[in-house]
């Protein structure tokens, strides 16, 4: 592994160092250090040499310990990004099976003629697949985020009307399942330097998750607000309250109540973040949530309304 390869390059440093330090100290400290360094190159990470005074041993004991701290840092998050990948994965291939299932087990009943009601089948088919869709691009922009390969191209946009048009096109999903929708948007746009469609994107997967995670939604409320340097959306809904530590949620891998991959705010938040944009959570009470996008406002756009 990498590491050792820096432990065998240091044995060799201290080596050097250690012809100087064994004009001074006696070789007790000397094989201390070299201890040190067969346990680094072992993998025992947590070791440390301790040696008192201020001679040229002491000194390599102590970046020894630097370079033995680095690696153990790194080595900790590596681990930690390891063990969120396989959650990721097992998240994933839940997320995928389901649907895929379900659509798999209509499509045989309406090719064998069975039920009587074969409109309910396919549209049970079309939000399997919307699942599905859904997911996919979420991966995709996973992808995407963690090769640097995302261009953003931002332009002025009005924030309001697309706003208007991300919740209009869950209008079905809502009306379904029976949940009052109220909207508070100005009718003077409120325009922000972003790329259209990654904030679609990110209005989609904060819509997304309240529908998935309010079992017990009966309101769902959005609202913009334009303020002197800033311009937000708050997305608010019941049915569905938040953790104590809401940052989590914005954890890859994390996912809440209602299942799911645990992407779609960790993407939220992310796409937000290369925009120069934020995205946050409130605990609204113990059984409601909010999430908020905000964006600063264009400079040259405050300087011409100044």
């Amino acid at each position: 592994m990498w590491w050792l390869m820096v432990a065998a390059g240091v044995g060799v440093l201290v080596g050097i160092g250690l012809g100087v330090a064994l004009g001074f100290r006696s070789r007790t400290r000397v094989s201390r250090i070299r201890e040190g360094v067969g346990q680094l190159a072992a993998g025992n990470f947590g070791h440390r040499v301790l040696l008192p005074g201020h001679d040229h041993a002491a000194r390599i004991a102590e970046d020894l310990n630097a370079l033995a701290d680095q690696i153990q840092r790194e080595h900790e998050a590596e681990t930690t990004r390891k063990a969120a990948q396989r959650l990721l994965l097992a998240n994933v291939s839940h997320d995928l099976r389901t649907p895929i299932a379900s659509i798999a087990g209509y499509v045989d009943a309406l090719q064998r003629g069975l039920g009587d009601d074969p409109e309910r089948y396919l549209a049970v088919i079309a939000a399997k697949t919307d699942e599905l869709t859904e997911l996919t691009d979420d991966l995709f922009y996973e992808a995407r985020l963690d090769s640097g390969d995302l261009h953003l191209k931002c332009a002025r946009i009005d924030l309001c009307e697309l706003v208007r048009r991300v919740v209009l096109g869950f209008e079905p999903q809502f009306t379904a399942r029976g949940v009052s929708v109220e909207v508070d948007i100005p009718e003077v746009g409120c325009h922000v330097d972003a790329d259209a469609i990654v904030v679609t994107r990110i209005l989609e997967n904060l819509v997304s998750n309240a529908i998935r995670h309010g079992d017990r939604m009966q309101r769902f409320r959005v609202s913009v607000t334009e303020g002197h340097a800033s311009c937000s959306v708050r997305l608010a809904n019941d049915g569905a309250g938040l953790p104590q530590d809401v940052e989590r949620l914005f954890e890859r891998g994390v996912a809440g109540g209602g299942g799911g991959a645990g992407l779609g705010l960790s993407i939220a938040r992310e796409l937000a973040e290369r925009m120069g944009a934020t995205v946050t959570a409130e605990r609204v009470d113990a059984d409601s949530a909010a999430f908020v996008l905000a964006f600063g406002r264009p400079s040259a756009l405050q300087s011409a309304e100044d």
